[in-house]
């Protein structure tokens, strides 16, 4: 397990965070907003060689994909299927950095996390442009203790 902040490529200010328990692309201007932002990186919770994001600051809730659209919910159930591979994620090189990371969904291998009007969804890279490589390409940080005063 690695505890990390996922940064932006194409907006290096921002970053994966949750918000009213949706997954969105923000700047992180409090303490609050680091700590939407820390999630430990865990094993897939539906394969093992993918991992799950669950949040630091609310326990047991992973960033889960549902009607494609990223969400931060609590896994009521460990034996739920669908839970488990909405909330699994293969790490592949970064589609718009090699130095970067995209995070390819398990259940829907063609679909990668992007942010769209900095709101975050899984979709299909089916027009290969620059922009989605670029909003689909993140890079993993090691987070602040607290926020720079």
């Amino acid at each position: 397990m690695a505890r990390k902040q996922l940064r932006s490529f194409n907006f290096p200010d921002h970053f994966i965070r949750h918000r009213d328990f949706f997954g969105e692309l923000t700047r992180l201007t409090s303490q609050q907003d680091i700590d939407d932002s820390l999630f430990d990186v865990v094993t897939g919770l539906a394969d093992p060689n993918g991992v799950s994001l669950r949040s630091v600051n609310v326990p047991n809730h992973f960033l889960r994909h549902q009607n494609f659209r990223l969400k931060l919910q609590k896994m009521d159930n460990p034996n739920d299927e669908v839970f488990r591979k909405d909330a699994t994620f293969h790490r592949v090189r970064g589609l718009g950095d090699p130095d970067g990371v995209s995070f390819r969904s398990v259940n829907f291998p063609d679909r990668f996390i992007r942010h769209r009007d900095f709101d975050l969804f899984i979709e299909p890279n089916n027009v290969n442009s620059n922009t989605f490589a670029a909003d689909a390409t993140f890079f993993q940080k090691d987070p602040p203790q607290k926020i720079d005063d």
